[in-house]
This record gives structure tokens, C-alpha cells and sequence, in this order.
């Protein structure tokens, strides 16, 4: 007490007297340098708050508030690694956040992707409150003081779970592949029950969660074809096409050989690309893939009239179909259409004998599909010209004599 009354009388002394030497200044300064090393010592003694409260001190006075430097702990440099790791944590939490809602609500978040996105958004907040508001930090420090952190330890800790929840976030974010994948299935077996609009929900979740998912892609072009839908099933089998899938290069060369503009020679390039990438074995090979390609390659020779060539292709994918073992047969889409087509090349290349192909197309034509709904008014013309019963051919396996 008596150093800092000292230090008192010599404060009041400069206030009232001219400007010390340079020799005084000189000893003035050591002595405030010694004072301040054995600040612990003093601290240690001597109750600074409570003499500050019954003698208030003036900012200047720096010697009355020894105790606030002795606790204020000194930085490392290694503490503003921490802070700046701290604070890069948090931009690629936030970043991550921002993301995964913005992918879940982009194709309609359901209930699972609600639940996933208040989930997120819970865990980010209650971060962010113990961090960024004064309540959350009187209670962090509060949790400080339990456990007698240092401040080192304290800008550690909150690192650590700054970067925990960095992580959990991106673990979820490389899971949406995965949740992707599955909506992508849930919207297959809708589709195949028929429910369409749930199925395209689903493909579009799939999408908005996964852009690089192809096979959601495809499913969703192959809805709007059903629905006739024809400018949006183009723009979805674009994009799986453009991730080398023989399907979309198959299924755009058969929109283009409906269009009105019967584009022959864009479905021909299309199809080469498609057989191209069967050649290659980089792809999967499926029966139903490889029956389509032939199939829409003689529909598209037939459209030129190339009919010799036409045949061939169209004989192919019919080999194809009646080689495929029953169970697998299902799988490929629309085999009437192939007879139907080899029917109209063989008339026009004249070649007799073309009913058990005509008979073939109604047994297996689909009047659902708009241009097999066509092919099968001409089969019935073609029995109507033989004197035959269309159904009653349909539905024999062999021509009455």
C-alpha cells in the first residue's frame, strides 16, 4: 500500500509541477517497469476492486488496476491461428447450411427434408447463440469459469466445436447423393404404379439434391414423354445425355422422330452416338437398351426409305426381343412397335407375306403409345383387306387359313 500511495503522491507532483528532466523521466520509467512485473505479487495481497470502489481512481491511475492485467491472460501467437480458424469454420458452416436448404427446398423439401433442414438449422443456431449473442456467452463463460479454462483452451474449445459442427454439416452434405438416389427410387415405383405426380416430385428432389444424378435425369424425361410433355422429357434426356447415357441418346432420337419436324438425320446422329457407347463397354449393355436403339434405327431408315436397311435393324431388335428369356421380356418397352415398323418396311420394299408381322403388332401393340395407336388402325386395314377379324387374329397364335 505504500508503494502505490508513493505512486499516488508522485502522480500529484507531476500534475502540479513543470515537466521532470530527462534523468527523472528516465528513473520514473524503471520504476513503473518494476512495478508492473511484480503486479502478481501485489495482486495477490491486495483486494484492487474493493479499494477502487471505496476510492474511485481515475483511468490514469494504472497502477490501481493492476489486477484487470494480471487476469487479462497474454495472446499467443498461436491464439490467432485459432480465431482465424474459428472464423473460417463458421463461413464454411454457414456455407454448408445455405446449401443443403437451398437443395432441399429447390425441388420441394416433404417432410424428410424439412426435418433435415430444422435439424441443421437447430444445431447451426444453438451454435451461433453460444457464440455471437451476450446471453450465450455470460453462459459459455459462466462454463468457463466452472471448469478454470485458460484463454488458450477457451479459443481451443470453441474452435472445436466451430469445427465439429463444420463437419457434421459436411457429412450430410456428402450424403445427399445417397438421400438423392433414394428419391429417385420412391419416384420408380410411383411412376410404375402410376401415381405421376408424386413420382415427378420425387425425381425432382432427387434432382435439386443430386444435379449430377442421371438416372433421375432420365426417369423424369422418360414422366414428361408420358405426359406428352415432349419440350421438358427433350431438355431432361439432354442432360443425360450429356453424361454418356445410351438410354437418353435412344429415347431423344425417338422424340425427334415423332416431332413435327421429323428431324430423321438428328435421331440417326443420336443413335450412332448411343451404339457407339454400347461398342466402347464403358456402359452397361441392357436388352431393352440395345432392342430401343435398333428398333428407332429402322423406324428412322424406314422414315428415308431405306428399306433394305430398315429391315435389318428392325429383324435385330426383334431377335433381340424373342431371345430374351420371359421374365426379362417385360422390361422392354413397347416390343409391338418393332413389328409394326418391319410390317410397313417390308410392303414397301415388296416383300409378300407381311401379315404374321401385322398379326404380331396387334398381339403386342400398345394403343396407349400415340404412333403404335396409328400402326395398329393400319393392321387393322390390312386383315379388313383380307376378309380376316381383327380381333379374332389378335388373338391367335396363328393366321386363319
Amino acid at each position: 500500500m505504500e508503494i502505490l500511495d508513493a505512486r499516488d503522491r508522485l502522480y500529484a507532483a507531476l500534475a502540479q509541477s513543470p515537466s521532470p528532466g530527462t534523468y527523472l523521466l528516465q528513473e520514473i520509467h524503471i520504476l513503473d517497469r518494476q512495478l508492473k512485473e511484480h503486479a502478481g505479487t501485489l495482486v495477490a495481497q491486495i483486494d484492487f476492486a474493493a479499494y477502487r470502489e471505496s476510492f474511485p481512481k481515475l483511468p490514469e491511475q494504472w497502477w490501481w488496476f493492476l489486477d484487470d492485467a494480471v487476469k487479462a491472460p497474454k495472446e499467443h501467437p498461436a491464439d490467432w491461428v485459432f480465431k482465424g480458424a474459428t472464423t473460417l469454420a463458421w463461413a464454411i458452416s454457414i456455407g454448408l447450411l445455405v446449401n443443403i436448404s437451398g437443395r432441399f427446398l429447390l425441388g420441394g423439401a416433404g417432410v424428410a427434408g424439412l426435418s433435415a433442414i430444422a435439424l441443421s438449422n437447430l444445431l447451426t443456431l444453438l451454435k451461433a447463440r453460444s457464440d455471437l449473442t451476450d446471453a450465450g456467452n455470460e453462459g459459455v463463460h459462466l462454463l468457463f469459469e466452472r471448469f478454470e479454462l485458460s484463454n488458450p483452451q477457451r479459443l481451443r474449445f470453441r474452435f472445436g466445436t466451430t469445427a465439429l459442427l463444420a463437419g457434421a454439416l459436411f457429412v450430410f452434405w456428402l450424403t445427399l447423393p445417397t438421400i438423392a438416389r433414394r428419391y429417385n427410387a420412391r419416384g420408380v415405383a410411383l411412376h410404375d404404379a402410376g401415381k405421376l405426380g408424386s413420382a415427378e416430385q420425387n425425381y425432382e428432389r432427387a434432382i435439386s439434391l443430386d444435379p449430377d444424378n442421371l438416372d433421375a435425369h432420365y426417369n423424369l424425361g422418360n414422366l414428361y414423354e408420358d405426359i406428352q410433355e415432349l419440350d421438358k422429357a427433350e431438355t431432361q434426356y439432354l442432360i443425360a445425355a450429356r453424361g454418356d447415357f445410351p438410354e437418353a441418346y435412344n429415347n431423344l432420337a425417338r422424340l425427334y422422330l415423332q416431332s413435327p419436324e421429323n428431324d430423321v438425320n438428328k435421331s440417326l446422329a443420336l443413335l450412332s452416338q448411343g451404339f457407339k457407347l454400347i461398342e466402347d463397354g464403358d456402359q452397361e449393355v441392357f436388352p431393352e437398351t440395345e432392342f430401343s436403339l435398333y428398333k428407332n434405327l429402322g423406324w428412322a431408315l424406314l422414315r428415308q426409305e431405306e428399306y433394305t436397311f430398315a429391315i435389318s435393324a428392325l429383324e435385330e431388335a426383334i431377335s433381340i426381343y424373342e431371345q430374351t428369356p420371359a421374365p426379362e421380356q417385360e422390361f422392354i418397352e413397347n416390343p409391338g412397335s418393332a413389328y409394326c415398323l418391319v410390317a410397313q418396311a417390308r410392303e414397301a420394299a415388296g416383300q409378300p407375306d407381311t401379315l404374321s408381322a401385322w398379326q404380331r403388332c396387334c398381339q403386342l401393340g400398345d394403343r396407349s403409345v400415340p404412333e403404335e395407336n396409328a400402326w395398329l388402325t393400319m393392321a387393322r386395314e390390312r386383315f379388313d383387306a383380307e376378309g380376316l377379324n381383327y380381333e379374332q387374329v389378335c388373338q391367335t397364335n396363328a393366321l386363319p387359313l
